[in-house]
This record gives C-alpha cells, structure tokens and sequence, in this order.
C-alpha cells in the first residue's frame, strides 16, 4: 500500500470510530498510560484509539498530512 493510500485508511478510519474518540486527537503517545489499541499499523502511519477517554493518536505522519488530519476530526464535529 502506497503512502497515499494509507492515509486515505487512516481517513476512513477515523470517520468510522469517530463516535468513540471524538474528545480528541493527538500526534504524540500519552504519557499516563491511558488504555489504547492499535486499530490501525502500516507501514507508514499507525492509529491508536483510547475507548476509555474518547481519543486517537496518530503516528508516522508529517506535520502536514497531521494539520490536513486533525481538520478532517475537526469537520466530523
């Protein structure tokens, strides 16, 4: 899968579990601990959803693909 591509998944994934992280959404690993799972590991990006506190955290992106991203969560509000 191409970079493109995966960033289109890290899309759709984020608009179908929306209703479960929509408190937030980060590009840094929280420090506390929090539970998260791993909902979605490329090659390129990786997405982590913490059910319990109603956010995501996305790795692997450039601070570009990462503002484009966080004004796609913001639009689902």
């Amino acid at each position: 899968m191409t970079r493109e591509e995966e960033f289109l998944k890290i899309k759709e994934l984020i608009k179908q579990n929306y209703k479960l992280a929509n408190c937030g959404f980060f590009g840094c690993q929280n420090l506390l601990g929090d539970p998260v799972e791993t909902i979605y590991s490329g090659e390129y990006f990786t997405l982590d959803i913490c059910k319990y506190y109603f956010y995501f955290e996305l790795f692997g992106a450039t601070d570009e693909e990462f503002k484009e991203l966080d004004k796609y969560y913001e639009s689902l509000s």
